[in-house]
C-alpha cells in the first residue's frame, strides 16, 4: 500500500496534523519510558523501532537534513541521527531524528516529496516547532527556544505521573 497527500489539504494544514501526531507519539513513547523507570523497570525498546530506515532511501530534502545532522552530531561524536518513515493520516512521512549524548535532540519531518513539515528542537518528550534555519542553528549553539520549558518534562515534574 503506498501512501501520498490524497487529503488534498493545503501544506500548512498537513503540517499542522503531522506535527501533532509526531508530538502525541513523542509524548506516548515518553510517558512509557517515565512509567518504566518510577517502577524500575528497564526497556531496551526505541521510538519507531518498527519504523527505522536506510538514509539512502530518504527523499532528496530529507536526506539533505539527514547529511546536515550526521556531519555536525554524528561525526562530531556527540549524538546520533536516526532516519524513519512512518503514515499519518494515510500519508507517509519521513522524520529526521537526531537525538544527543543527553536528553535533547532535534527532528524535521518531510512528505515523500520533500516538503518540509516540521523542524523542531526536542528535550526529552518536549518539541519547539520553529523554522528550519533557527532549529539547525541551535546545533552550534546548543540552545534552547524560550518557549520549551525543559522543566516542565515528565522527569521534572515533582509528582509521578
Amino acid at each position: 500500500m503506498t501512501f501520498d497527500n490524497s487529503s488534498g489539504l493545503p501544506l500548512e494544514e498537513r503540517a499542522n496534523i503531522i506535527q501533532q501526531a509526531i508530538a502525541t507519539e513523542l509524548l506516548n513513547y515518553w510517558q512509557k519510558c517515565y512509567t518504566e523507570f518510577i517502577e524500575n523497570r528497564d526497556t531496551d525498546e526505541q521510538i519507531w523501532d518498527d519504523r527505522e530506515l536506510n538514509p539512502e532511501e530518504l527523499s532528496e530534502n530529507a536526506y539533505a537534513a539527514y547529511q546536515f545532522y550526521r556531519e555536525t552530531v554524528e561525526m562530531g561524536d556527540w549524538g546520533s541521527v536516526l532516519a524513519y518513515r512512518m503514515e499519518v493520516e494515510e500519508e507517509a512521512i519521513e522524520i529526521v531524528y537526531v537525538v544527543t549524548d543527553g536528553d535533547d535532540g532535534w527532528l524535521e519531518a518531510y512528505d515523500l516529496d520533500g516538503n518540509l513539515l516540521g523542524a523542531a528542537r526536542r528535550y526529552i518528550e518536549l518539541l519547539a516547532w520553529k523554522n528550519v534555519e533557527d532549529v539547525r542553528g541551535q546545533v552550534e549553539t546548543g540552545g534552547f527556544p524560550p518557549e520549551l520549558n525543559r522543566e516542565s518534562t515528565l522527569w521534572g515534574r515533582s509528582e509521578v505521573v
